[in-house]
This record gives structure tokens, sequence and C-alpha cells, in this order.
């Protein structure tokens, strides 16, 4: 059984997604008290959190039909139903605090980039303090919405940002 705050973030999931279609700005998705990691399945913008990274991952499966890999390999094992994970973005210096993981269905080659053009819409902006990458992906934070300003990255992961720490507006990953 799905939990209040659960079914609460599927609400928000569903005007977030209709947001995202629509073109408009996407309303904030923060992390609740009660989340410690949310999903973004940048593809369409949906978005599902839960209390812990296996919560989020049964509750994004269950939204979405989809489970979550980290690389190609992992794929061939699942099928076409997978997606890939692609970078997590942390509050806190070494990947502490509460997780954002960005998804899509296609892993990251070098050149197809995506990304949140505005943090606030997740509930991030001028929060990251460290990313994890997964496989070959890379991360650009820029201190601007819309990818503008000044940047960190292309990198992998990034246990600390030293002098962007708090900044970032948007994120793209490739």
């Amino acid at each position: 059984m799905l939990s209040s705050s659960l079914r609460r973030r599927g609400t928000a999931v569903a005007l977030l997604a209709v947001a995202l279609a629509l073109g408009a700005a996407a309303p904030a998705t923060a992390l609740s008290a009660d989340d410690a990691h949310c999903i973004l399945l940048l593809d369409d913008g949906t978005v599902v959190c839960g209390a812990s990274v296996e919560e989020a991952d049964a509750a994004f499966t269950a939204a979405t039909g989809y489970t979550r890999v980290a690389d190609e390999a992992a794929r061939g094992e699942i099928g076409t139903l997978a997606v890939y994970s692609l970078a997590s973005l942390y509050p806190n210096n070494g990947y502490g605090g509460s997780g954002y993981t960005f998804v899509r269905t296609t892993p990251c080659n070098g050149s197809t980039v995506s990304g949140v053009s505005d943090l606030s819409t997740v509930g991030l902006n001028n929060t990251v303090s460290s990313f994890q990458t997964y496989g070959t992906c890379q991360v650009r934070l820029s201190d601007g919405t819309g990818y503008t300003g000044t940047t960190y990255g292309y990198t992998t992961s990034s246990t600390s940002l030293g002098s962007f720490n708090d900044l970032a507006s948007s994120a793209q990953v490739r």
C-alpha cells in the first residue's frame, strides 16, 4: 500500500507531467520531510519519491512500469522496460542528504543532452553540493536557469563542488 506521502507525490507527479507537456513552468516538487530520494524521468517529467532509495525505486516501477538500471549490461537483464540512471544530485558534500536521481530511456553517449532547465521545479535550486554519475554520464551545472551563466563541468562524479557549492540553478547530463 502506498504511503500518504507517495499518494500526495503522485498528484504532484501528474501536475508536473501536465505542465511539462504544455510547456508551462513546472510546479516545485521538492523533497518533503518524509522523502529521502526522488527519481525524475527526463523523458516526460515523471517524478516519484520515497523514504529510501529502495522505496523510491519500487514506487517508480509501480508508477511507470520501468525499472531503473545503472548501465547497458544491466538493461540486458531486464529488457526494454528499463531506464538508465544518469546522475544523482545531493544537497550535502560526499553524496549526503536526500538524493534526486535523473533517469531516461536512453543511456549516456556523450552527445545526447537532457536536463532540468530550472532546478527550482524539483526543489533543488541553489542546494546542490555533490553529484554522482553512472556509466559514462557527465554532468554540467549552471548558476543560471536555462543552462546560462557560469558552469561547473561537464564532469563525472564530484563529492564536493567547492566554490560552486549551492549555486546551481540548472543541470544537464550527457
